[in-house]
Protein backbone atom coordinates (compact mmCIF):
# COMPACT_ATOMS: atom_id res chain seq x y z
CA UNK A 1 0.00 0.00 0.00
CA UNK A 2 1.34 3.83 -0.81
CA UNK A 3 1.23 5.75 1.91
CA UNK A 4 -0.59 8.95 1.40
CA UNK A 5 0.79 12.41 2.13
CA UNK A 6 -1.62 12.81 5.15
CA UNK A 7 -0.16 9.97 6.74
CA UNK A 8 3.32 10.27 6.14
CA UNK A 9 2.95 14.24 6.93
CA UNK A 10 0.76 12.58 10.51
CA UNK A 11 3.86 10.26 11.07
CA UNK A 12 6.89 13.33 10.11
CA UNK A 13 4.54 15.12 13.16
CA UNK A 14 4.35 12.06 15.48
CA UNK A 15 8.17 12.30 14.87
CA UNK A 16 9.11 15.51 15.66
CA UNK A 17 6.73 15.31 18.86
CA UNK A 18 8.70 12.63 20.10
CA UNK A 19 11.82 13.89 18.84
CA UNK A 20 10.69 17.27 21.03
CA UNK A 21 9.71 15.04 24.37
CA UNK A 22 13.29 13.28 24.00
CA UNK A 23 15.64 16.36 24.14
CA UNK A 24 13.32 17.58 27.10
CA UNK A 25 13.85 14.25 28.65
CA UNK A 26 17.83 14.38 27.72
CA UNK A 27 17.56 17.95 29.69
CA UNK A 28 15.55 16.98 32.90
CA UNK A 29 18.15 13.71 32.88
CA UNK A 30 21.34 15.81 33.03
CA UNK A 31 19.39 18.23 35.93
CA UNK A 32 18.53 14.89 37.91
CA UNK A 33 22.18 13.66 37.29
CA UNK A 34 23.63 17.18 38.75
CA UNK A 35 20.95 16.27 41.87
CA UNK A 36 22.23 12.91 42.42
CA UNK A 37 25.87 13.80 42.46
CA UNK A 38 25.19 16.50 45.09
CA UNK A 39 22.79 14.07 46.98
CA UNK A 40 25.95 11.66 47.02
CA UNK A 41 28.05 14.58 48.40
CA UNK A 42 25.40 15.28 50.95
CA UNK A 43 25.30 11.56 52.05
CA UNK A 44 28.74 11.31 52.47
CA UNK A 45 28.28 13.59 54.68
CA UNK A 46 25.74 12.31 56.60
CA UNK A 47 22.64 14.06 55.28
CA UNK A 48 19.82 11.88 53.78
CA UNK A 49 18.25 13.05 50.28
CA UNK A 50 15.19 14.77 49.60
CA UNK A 51 12.47 12.60 49.26
CA UNK A 52 11.59 14.52 46.21
CA UNK A 53 14.84 13.48 44.88
CA UNK A 54 13.29 9.48 44.52
CA UNK A 55 9.85 11.02 43.35
CA UNK A 56 11.59 12.25 40.42
CA UNK A 57 13.85 9.32 39.40
CA UNK A 58 10.87 7.64 39.56
CA UNK A 59 8.61 10.09 37.15
CA UNK A 60 11.95 10.04 34.65
CA UNK A 61 12.30 6.51 34.68
CA UNK A 62 8.45 5.98 33.86
CA UNK A 63 8.53 8.76 31.18
CA UNK A 64 11.39 7.52 29.72
CA UNK A 65 9.84 3.58 29.36
CA UNK A 66 6.41 5.60 27.64
CA UNK A 67 8.96 7.02 25.46
CA UNK A 68 11.01 4.20 24.47
CA UNK A 69 7.72 2.34 24.20
CA UNK A 70 6.30 4.84 21.74
CA UNK A 71 9.43 5.01 19.58
CA UNK A 72 9.70 1.22 18.76
CA UNK A 73 5.92 0.84 18.08
CA UNK A 74 6.11 4.04 15.44
CA UNK A 75 9.24 2.91 13.95
CA UNK A 76 9.04 -1.09 14.11
CA UNK A 77 11.79 -3.11 13.00
CA UNK A 78 14.40 -4.58 15.32
CA UNK A 79 14.44 -3.40 19.40
CA UNK A 80 16.02 -0.21 19.68
CA UNK A 81 18.49 -0.21 22.95
CA UNK A 82 16.76 1.24 25.88
CA UNK A 83 18.66 4.44 25.91
CA UNK A 84 18.28 8.06 25.35
CA UNK A 85 20.73 8.58 22.88
CA UNK A 86 19.35 5.37 21.07
CA UNK A 87 16.31 6.38 21.13
CA UNK A 88 16.84 9.79 19.25
CA UNK A 89 19.30 8.50 17.01
CA UNK A 90 16.59 6.02 15.75
CA UNK A 91 14.11 8.63 15.47
CA UNK A 92 16.83 11.25 13.91
CA UNK A 93 17.24 8.60 10.88
CA UNK A 94 13.60 8.12 10.76
CA UNK A 95 12.91 11.74 10.34
CA UNK A 96 15.56 12.02 7.89
CA UNK A 97 13.87 8.78 5.67
CA UNK A 98 10.35 10.75 5.90
CA UNK A 99 11.92 13.41 4.80
CA UNK A 100 13.71 11.66 1.75
CA UNK A 101 10.86 10.03 0.68
CA UNK A 102 8.66 13.02 1.04
CA UNK A 103 11.23 15.06 -1.77
CA UNK A 104 11.26 12.12 -4.07
CA UNK A 105 7.29 12.16 -4.03
CA UNK A 106 7.50 15.57 -5.14
CA UNK A 107 9.85 15.07 -7.56
CA UNK A 108 7.48 12.09 -8.86
CA UNK A 109 4.55 14.53 -9.07
CA UNK A 110 6.29 16.50 -10.92
CA UNK A 111 7.61 13.84 -13.38
CA UNK A 112 4.10 12.40 -13.75
CA UNK A 113 2.96 16.02 -14.87
CA UNK A 114 5.18 16.22 -17.62
CA UNK A 115 4.60 12.24 -18.52
CA UNK A 116 1.01 13.32 -18.71
CA UNK A 117 0.36 16.78 -20.97
CA UNK A 118 -1.36 16.76 -23.87
CA UNK A 119 -0.51 18.51 -27.32
CA UNK A 120 -3.58 19.71 -29.04
CA UNK A 121 -1.91 20.19 -32.44
CA UNK A 122 -3.71 17.17 -33.77
CA UNK A 123 -0.43 14.58 -34.38
CA UNK A 124 2.51 13.78 -32.71
CA UNK A 125 4.72 16.86 -31.22
CA UNK A 126 8.37 14.96 -31.05
CA UNK A 127 9.86 17.71 -29.42
CA UNK A 128 7.19 16.85 -26.18
CA UNK A 129 7.18 12.65 -26.78
CA UNK A 130 11.14 12.94 -26.50
CA UNK A 131 10.25 15.12 -23.44
CA UNK A 132 7.74 12.95 -21.93
CA UNK A 133 10.36 9.73 -22.86
CA UNK A 134 12.74 11.96 -20.72
CA UNK A 135 10.33 11.98 -17.55
CA UNK A 136 10.07 8.72 -17.49
CA UNK A 137 12.80 7.45 -17.51
CA UNK A 138 13.82 9.33 -14.67
CA UNK A 139 10.35 8.21 -12.80
CA UNK A 140 11.86 4.78 -13.43
CA UNK A 141 15.11 5.58 -12.06
CA UNK A 142 13.83 7.45 -8.58
CA UNK A 143 11.58 4.46 -8.14
CA UNK A 144 13.99 2.39 -8.58
CA UNK A 145 16.99 4.44 -6.59
CA UNK A 146 17.19 5.15 -2.83
CA UNK A 147 19.25 7.91 -3.05
CA UNK A 148 18.40 12.09 -3.51
CA UNK A 149 20.74 13.04 -6.09
CA UNK A 150 20.17 16.72 -7.59
CA UNK A 151 17.77 16.01 -10.09
CA UNK A 152 14.97 15.05 -7.40
CA UNK A 153 15.96 17.93 -5.08
CA UNK A 154 15.57 20.67 -7.93
CA UNK A 155 12.40 18.65 -8.99
CA UNK A 156 10.88 19.03 -5.57
CA UNK A 157 11.95 22.22 -4.83
CA UNK A 158 10.77 24.22 -8.02
CA UNK A 159 14.07 24.81 -9.79
CA UNK A 160 14.40 22.20 -12.50
CA UNK A 161 12.81 23.01 -16.40
CA UNK A 162 10.21 20.46 -15.82
CA UNK A 163 9.16 22.55 -13.44
CA UNK A 164 9.13 25.55 -15.15
CA UNK A 165 7.23 23.87 -18.18
CA UNK A 166 3.95 22.52 -15.84
CA UNK A 167 4.86 26.45 -14.62
CA UNK A 168 4.31 27.70 -18.34
CA UNK A 169 1.37 25.57 -19.21
CA UNK A 170 -0.95 26.08 -16.38
CA UNK A 171 -0.12 29.06 -14.33
CA UNK A 172 -2.43 31.73 -16.01
CA UNK A 173 -1.60 33.99 -12.99
CA UNK A 174 2.02 35.04 -13.69
CA UNK A 175 2.56 38.92 -14.28
CA UNK A 176 4.44 39.41 -17.52
CA UNK A 177 8.02 39.93 -16.14
CA UNK A 178 7.71 36.36 -14.58
CA UNK A 179 6.00 34.96 -17.76
CA UNK A 180 8.62 36.40 -19.99
CA UNK A 181 11.43 34.82 -17.48
CA UNK A 182 9.69 31.37 -17.41
CA UNK A 183 9.33 31.17 -21.10
CA UNK A 184 12.69 32.37 -21.95
CA UNK A 185 13.67 29.72 -19.30
CA UNK A 186 12.07 26.75 -21.13
CA UNK A 187 13.14 27.73 -24.51
CA UNK A 188 16.78 28.17 -23.36
CA UNK A 189 16.51 24.84 -21.50
CA UNK A 190 14.21 22.60 -23.09
CA UNK A 191 13.46 24.27 -26.57
CA UNK A 192 12.24 26.75 -28.55
CA UNK A 193 9.72 24.53 -29.98
CA UNK A 194 8.26 23.41 -26.42
CA UNK A 195 8.47 26.84 -25.14
CA UNK A 196 6.27 28.34 -28.26
CA UNK A 197 3.81 25.66 -28.39
CA UNK A 198 3.17 25.88 -24.55
CA UNK A 199 2.84 29.55 -25.04
CA UNK A 200 0.17 29.23 -27.61
CA UNK A 201 -1.63 26.82 -25.14
CA UNK A 202 -1.22 23.85 -27.74
CA UNK A 203 0.30 21.66 -24.89
CA UNK A 204 -2.18 21.74 -21.76
CA UNK A 205 -2.16 19.24 -18.56
CA UNK A 206 -5.79 17.37 -18.33
CA UNK A 207 -7.47 18.03 -15.36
Amino acid sequence: MVATPTAESNKMREVNTLLEEGRRLQNRLADLGAALRQAAAELDEGRPPSPDLAASLVEVSQAFDGLHARVQRLLGGGPIEPLLPKVLEALEAHRKALEAAALRQQALNVLEQVSSLVYRGGEEFLPLSAVQFDALGLMRQQKESTELNATVLALANGSHPYNLLIKLVVDKGMSNEEWVRVYQQVAQEIGQDIAVAAARGQIVLPE
